[in-house]
């Protein structure tokens, strides 16, 4: 949104600032009947109470918070995150946030059974398609039943589901496997690591 813009929003709230309590209450908006709808209410109203009592928390999902920025920028409906200041590095998550999704996307490229073959895999994958260069890669554990466990090889992240889609369909139409999804897992560095331990 460009100044001017922000500018004009604000001028029907300054008219308000001016009205008695009582014509100042909440506005009961429904919300769309959908999944997504709800819980952009609800992240928005927690986002707000977070940044008023607990603004650490807020630091910790900065990165996050920039994602869905540059989402919402790129449908015209968001902040310019050019005109925010840069995220800090992300402190690590708490205990039960580990297999929460991400808000940011990534794409399934590979499955393994051990550690070593992904670190390995990762490797051939980038030699044969060197966009995956730019990328991280994370290994995300999945017990497939009546198979057992195998990690998943993902690359991103991805701000939008689009472009994770759009590296799926290079990568496939080179003959790779690829499945646009979420970035959840551990940093391949980090189960590199811990498998040479």
């Amino acid at each position: 949104m460009t100044r001017t813009g922000f500018t004009l929003l604000l001028l029907p709230l300054a008219g308000c600032a001016t009205l008695s309590s009582a014509e100042t209450e909440p506005v009961d908006v429904a919300i769309a009947p959908t999944a997504n709808a709800r819980l952009a209410d609800a992240t928005a109203r927690e986002l707000a109470h977070l940044a008023r009592f607990d603004p650490q928390q807020i630091e910790e999902v900065g990165p996050e918070l920039m994602a869905l920025a540059a989402a919402l920028t790129a449908r015209g409906d968001g902040p310019d995150p050019a005109a925010m200041p840069a995220a800090a590095e992300p402190a690590a998550p708490p205990a039960d946030m580990v297999d929460a999704p991400s808000l940011q996307h990534g794409v399934h490229i590979a499955s393994y059974r051990l550690a070593h073959n992904a670190v390995a895999g990762w490797q051939t994958l980038q030699a044969q398609y060197p966009v995956l260069a730019e990328l991280q890669a994370r290994v995300e554990a999945r017990e497939i039943e009546g198979r057992g466990t195998f990690l998943r090889l993902k690359a991103g992240p991805f701000d939008n589901a689009g472009d994770a889609r759009q590296l799926c369909a290079d990568i496939e139409a080179g003959g790779g496997y690829c499945l646009a999804g979420d970035f959840t897992g551990q940093g391949l560095d980090r189960v590199a690591g811990e498998a040479h331990e």
